[in-house]
C-alpha cells in the first residue's frame, strides 16, 4: 500500500510539472510567430532575469520548507507559511523592480518584452510548491496553483494566434500567476484552520531574513547559474543567443518534468526514523532516472527544437547530446541538495558548492559562446554543473556514512 501510494503522489506531481512543462514549451513558437526570432530573445532575456528574482523573492523556502512541513505540527506550519508569506510579499515589488531595470538594460532592442518577461517569472517567487510538497498534497496543488497558470498560458497563446502580440500573453501568464497564488493560499490557511493551528506571532522580517540566509544564498546560486549564461550569451554572442536560449529553455522545462521525482523525496525522506537509509535509496533510484532522461533528451530533442523554433533555427547533434548531459547531471545535484543536504541541515555546502560551480562555469560559458557558439557556451555550463554536483555528493556521502552509523 505504501508503495501505490507514493505512486499515486509521483504521478500527481508529473501530472502537474507536465502541465506546466508543455505548457511553457508550446507558448515559444507562438511568441516566435507573433513578434519574431528577436523579440523571443528578448523575452528569454528577461525571463532569465525574472528566474533569479523568483528566487530573491521565494527567499529560500524551496529548499528548507518541504522537510519543515513536513516533520512539523499544525502550529509549526502556519507559523512556517505566514513567515514565508510576509517575507515574500515584503520582498516582492523592490526586487522586480531591479529585474524589470536590468531586462530593459541587457534587451535594449524590445525592453517592452524583455520587462514582461521579467516580471512574469518573477511570480514564479510566490508559489506554495514547497507547501504542497511537504504535506504531500499533490492533487490540491494541481488544482488550486497549475491549472491556473495552465489556463493563463492557454489563453495567451489562442490571442498570439488571432494576432495579439507576445506581450499580450506574457500578460496572460502573469495572471495566471496571481490566480494561483490566491487559490493556494486560500486553501492552505483554511486547510491549517480544519488542523487545529493557533493564529501566533511570527518573528519580525529582520530574524526571518537572517534565518533563511543559507536557503536563499543556495537558491539563489542555482538560479544564478542556470539563468547567468543566457545573459552572458546575449552579451557576447547575440548571434547564436535565439538558439541557445530555445536549448537553454526545453532542457529547463525537461527538468522541470522530472522535478515530481525530487519533489516526493523531499516529502519522504525527512519522514520518521532511518532518514540516511532513505536518502541512500533516494540516490540510486534517481541516477537511474538521469540515465533514462539522458537517453530520451538525446533521441528526441532535435526534433522538439526544431519545432519550437518555428522552422527558424536548427540544433547541431553536438548541442543535444549537450542537453542530454546537462539534464542529467541537473536532476542529480537537484536531488542531492534538495533531498539529502537540506534534510541533514547541510545547505552551507550547497552554497558554497553554487559559488565554485560559477567560478568555474561562467567564464567557459562567455568564452565558449565566442569560440564554438551555442555548443560551447553549452560546454562551460555543463563543466561547472559537473563541479557543483561533484562538491555536494562529496559532501553528502560523508554526511550519509554519519548519519548511517548514529541509526544503527
Amino acid at each position: 500500500m505504501r508503495a501505490l501510494s507514493g505512486l499515486n503522489k509521483a504521478f500527481g506531481y508529473a501530472l502537474s510539472m507536465l502541465l506546466l512543462a508543455v505548457a511553457s514549451l508550446v507558448v515559444i513558437p507562438a511568441m516566435i510567430r507573433a513578434s519574431g526570432d528577436a523579440a523571443w530573445g528578448a523575452i528569454a532575456v528577461g525571463q532569465s532575469v525574472g528566474a533569479i528574482a523568483a528566487v530573491a523573492v521565494a527567499y529560500g523556502w524551496s529548499l528548507s520548507g518541504p522537510a519543515e512541513v513536513a516533520r512539523g505540527s499544525a502550529d509549526q506550519r502556519r507559523e512556517e507559511f505566514v513567515s514565508s508569506v510576509k517575507v515574500r510579499l515584503s520582498l516582492f515589488v523592490p526586487v522586480v523592480l531591479v529585474a524589470v531595470l536590468v531586462s530593459m538594460l541587457l534587451a535594449p532592442a524590445r525592453p517592452d518584452l524583455a520587462t514582461l518577461g521579467s516580471a512574469t517569472a518573477s511570480l514564479a517567487g510566490l508559489t506554495a510548491n514547497w507547501f504542497f510538497v511537504g504535506l504531500a498534497r499533490p492533487y490540491v496543488f494541481l488544482l488550486v496553483e497549475t491549472v491556473p497558470r495552465v489556463v493563463g498560458t492557454l489563453v495567451g497563446i489562442l490571442l498570439m494566434r488571432h494576432g495579439a502580440d507576445a506581450g499580450l500573453g506574457l500578460a496572460c501568464q502573469s495572471a495566471g500567476f496571481l490566480v494561483a497564488f490566491c487559490l493556494s493560499s486560500v486553501w492552505i490557511f483554511a486547510y491549517l484552520r480544519r488542523s487545529g493551528a493557533v493564529p501566533a506571532v511570527v518573528p519580525g522580517l529582520g530574524p526571518l531574513l537572517r534565518s533563511r540566509g543559507d536557503g536563499l544564498v543556495s537558491a539563489l546560486g542555482s538560479a544564478g547559474y542556470v539563468a547567468a549564461p543566457v545573459i552572458i550569451v546575449s552579451a557576447v554572442a547575440p548571434a547564436v543567443q535565439p538558439l541557445y536560449a530555445l536549448a537553454d529553455k526545453l532542457q529547463r522545462q525537461v527538468s522541470v518534468a522530472m522535478g515530481p521525482a525530487v519533489t516526493v523525496l523531499q516529502g519522504w525522506v525527512p519522514r520518521g526514523r532511518h532518514s540516511a537509509s532513505r536518502a541512500r535509496r533516494g540516490l540510486a533510484g534517481s541516477a537511474g532516472i538521469a540515465v533514462l532522461m539522458a537517453l530520451a533528451v538525446w533521441v528526441a530533442g532535435r526534433p522538439l527544437l526544431g519545432w519550437l523554433g518555428a522552422g527558424s533555427l536548427e540544433p547541431s547533434g553536438v548541442l543535444v547530446v549537450l542537453m542530454a548531459v546537462f539534464v542529467a547531471l541537473n536532476f542529480m545535484e537537484s536531488v542531492i541538495a534538495k533531498t539529502v543536504l537540506a534534510t541533514f541541515g547541510k545547505l552551507r555546502a550547497v552554497a558554497r558548492a553554487t559559488l565554485v560551480g560559477a567560478l568555474v562555469g561562467l567564464p567557459l560559458v562567455a568564452a565558449g559562446a565566442v569560440w564554438w557558439g551555442a555548443e560551447g557556451a553549452l560546454v562551460g555550463v555543463v563543466l561547472g554543473l559537473a563541479v557543483r554536483m561533484g562538491w555536494e555528493l562529496v559532501v553528502a556521502l560523508r554526511v550519509l556514512r554519519g548519519a548511517g552509523t548514529e541509526e544503527l
